[in-house]
């Protein structure tokens, strides 16, 4: 769809801006109408006891990230996804896990029980924002299992090359981590193209859910190589082969569970997402398929360009990169005074703009999150409103 010619078409899609200039998806995306449909018809359902098959959300998740339903299983969010893959490596003293300092605080906390048996959590510090494929390649050497990053960093907007990466773990027989929390439905991935190891992302933010839904992908070459610590008894294969297992006069909790699970990613799902969640997120997906990732990225770019633009004109220090390919769809600034910013941020607040104030590694201030629904005209409001506060 040709966004830009329909974009009337597409707000109406989000009750929200009838009330509010909203430009935070990088921390909650506004809940899209059919979602909150889709999760209505569940409960309907649910109430009147019909018997209907569930939506393929892997399906449609797959169609967004290039790659097959059988490497996705579902998460509850993106927490979950980086502790199953934290669970599974083999880690021992002497090794290191790499890691940014610019990362989300999940990316880097999961490895923390690792330093009581003399892992490393090698953290590459950032310069003014800014780290280099020269400075992973610099961090990662023969010792290192594990490169656990975000495809796009929630304060800076720095976007990473992960093919690139992939290239730079793989050499040392280092695995790479994606959490593509700021990246899923803002900006079109290819995990196939990427070559990451394993990659999770949630509902909440950019594909504009409720929370506690999201995928988990593990690819295809590493089925057999890692079993789940978890164990989900609804993983079984053979044992819902031909019906639940419970149905049979023949059903014994021990022998009727004692086949192998799955072979593709969904052994390592935990059984942890209801079902209505998985019909909202299912129409939150065939929804952007239906936009296009593609369109939606130029989208975004064209936003935050537009918005990159205008603070030319203020007085602000600004994080994110001007080149399209080294950035994601959120921008971030800075006043010069962590005070000034809250000032700023409550301002806007106060006249119906809905920003962020973020921090990490001292890179932040201002987070400015415009998704594919918002306008010119929005981003005009804050700069607007921005110029006479500041």
């Amino acid at each position: 769809m040709d966004i830009e010619n329909n974009i009337e078409q597409v707000r109406e899609e989000f009750p929200i801006f009838k009330r509010l200039a909203y430009m935070n998806s990088a921390a909650h995306g506004p809940t899209l109408r059919r979602v909150h449909d889709a999760t209505e018809e569940w409960w309907r359902i649910r109430m009147n006891e019909e018997k209907v098959d569930p939506p393929d959300a892997l399906g449609e998740a797959a169609k967004m990230l290039h790659c097959d339903s059988s490497e996705l299983c579902y998460v509850n969010r993106v927490t979950q996804g980086l502790n199953m893959v934290s669970s599974m490596m083999p880690l021992e003293r002497g090794d290191n896990i790499v890691v940014t300092d610019l990362g989300y605080p999940s990316n880097v906390f999961v490895w923390f029980p690792y330093r009581e048996s003399g892992v490393e959590i090698r953290r590459i510090r950032h310069r003014d924002g800014l780290i280099t494929l020269d400075d992973f390649e610099k961090a990662v050497d023969d010792h290192t299992k594990v490169v656990s990053i975000s495809r796009v960093e929630w304060t800076s907007s720095l976007r990473y090359d992960m093919r690139a990466l992939s290239e730079v773990a793989h050499d040392h027989g280092a695995y790479l981590v994606d959490d593509s929390y700021q990246a899923m439905g803002a900006i079109d991935v290819d995990l196939h193209r990427s070559v990451v190891d394993f990659f999770t992302a949630g509902s909440e933010k950019w594909m504009c859910c409720p929370a506690m839904s999201g995928v988990f992908y593990i690819r295809e070459g590493l089925w057999d190589d890692f079993d789940p610590t978890y164990r989900y008894y609804g993983n079984v294969e053979a044992a819902f082969a031909d019906g639940a297992p419970w149905e049979k006069p023949g059903h014994d909790n021990h022998a009727s569970y004692l086949k192998p699970l799955y072979r593709d990613a969904r052994k390592h799902y935990r059984g942890c997402v209801s079902e209505e969640f998985h019909w909202g997120y299912h129409a939150a997906l065939v929804y952007f398929n239906s936009l296009g990732m593609k369109n939606i990225e130029k989208r975004n770019m064209e936003l935050s360009q537009y918005l990159l633009e205008g603070l030319k004109e203020h007085p602000v220090k600004v994080n994110t990169s001007e080149v399209p390919s080294e950035r994601g769809a959120l921008v971030t600034y800075n006043t010069g005074s962590p005070e000034k910013n809250q000032r700023l941020y409550d301002a806007l607040k106060k006249e119906g703009i809905i920003v962020a104030h973020r921090y990490a590694a001292g890179v932040g201030g201002i987070r400015v999150s415009c998704h594919f629904f918002n306008t010119f005209e929005d981003i005009d409001r804050l700069l607007r409103v921005q110029k006479r506060i500041l």
